[in-house]
């Protein structure tokens, strides 16, 4: 039986998410829509088209399959700088300041930007302003959707249950907006669809829900991830983004070979004319979100 919600007091981003994306590594899960990754990579595989600006891939999380060190080397390998994050929980390798002041300490030496993703509302609060203003960005998504019983739908996992379109994108499109009320540099996974409905992204995905979307990242000042992984936002979005003004980041949510692998974000470059201008990049000191924008 698919199972359409997580368990109320576990963790979704330790409990699924990780395996999910681990599963798709080895070619097991498949995102519908997107290509399945398995197999050995040439580390220097790149498209033909080059960007025209330096490249980074903000959403790299470490892994035993990724090591700092081998992740350095591979960023080198493909002429691509890494953003590495983690994920913020109480059981979770960054829980409160003096985790967070680990983490901090081992990336420093390194030639990555050192970011943070939460994935539930309100994630600020065990930690200190000076610390959290440490760190490079902050990058969120709106993935784990809160349900009226207090648990969460799960929406990345392959087998989500969808019973009605409407009501779905009702609650999802108001949990976007929610999510970007929260401190965050960069929204990652936009207009992502579970996989059940994912065909129905152009019908779904309306003229005016883009709108507002792109209205409220541009007026907080939040840049939008082109996601390599669920090959998400569409051209459609990212033209009106671009048109009006909203910054971009490349990302593949990879914990593996695949992190800076870049094929669908350089298609979107070139597809949609996007030039370093359209791009973004850390905030200095005193501009950050998380400086910027009050903490719940």
């Amino acid at each position: 039986m698919a199972q359409q919600y997580e368990n109320q007091g576990q963790r979704p981003e330790a409990l699924s998410r990780r395996n999910f994306l681990k599963q798709a590594a080895l070619g097991v899960t498949a995102v519908a829509g997107t290509a399945c990754y398995g197999g050995a990579t040439d580390a220097k595989a790149q498209p033909d088209f080059e960007a025209g600006f330096p490249v980074v891939d903000y959403h790299v999380h470490l892994s035993g399959a990724l090591t700092i060190d081998k992740a350095v080397a591979l960023a080198n390998a493909r002429r691509v700088k890494f953003g590495i994050v983690e994920h913020p929980a109480p059981d979770g390798k960054i829980a409160d300041d003096n985790t967070l002041r680990r983490y901090l300490d081992m990336l420093k030496n390194y030639p990555v930007y050192r970011g943070m993703q939460p994935v539930y509302p309100n994630w600020a609060k065990p930690f200190s302003q000076e610390l959290l203003s440490q760190l490079d960005y902050i990058l969120m998504d709106a993935l784990t959707l809160p349900e009226t019983n207090g648990g969460w739908l799960a929406i990345w996992r392959a087998d989500t249950v969808v019973t009605d379109k409407q009501a779905f994108m009702t609650r999802y499109f108001e949990f976007n907006l929610r999510v970007l009320e929260e401190p965050i540099d960069i929204f990652a996974w936009p207009t992502y669809l579970p996989t059940c409905i994912s065909q129905d992204y152009d019908v779904l995905w309306t003229d005016e829900r883009m709108h507002k979307l792109v209205e409220t990242v541009v007026k907080k000042d939040i840049a939008i991830e082109i996601n390599e992984f669920a090959k998400v936002p569409k051209a459609r979005f990212i033209t009106l983004a671009k048109e009006a003004d909203a910054k971009f980041t490349f990302g593949t949510d990879s914990r593996d070979e695949r992190a800076g692998k870049l094929e669908y974000c350089l298609q979107m470059v070139q597809q949609c004319g996007l030039t370093e201008k359209n791009m973004f990049t850390p905030k200095p000191q005193g501009q950050k979100a998380i400086q910027r924008i009050p903490r719940a």
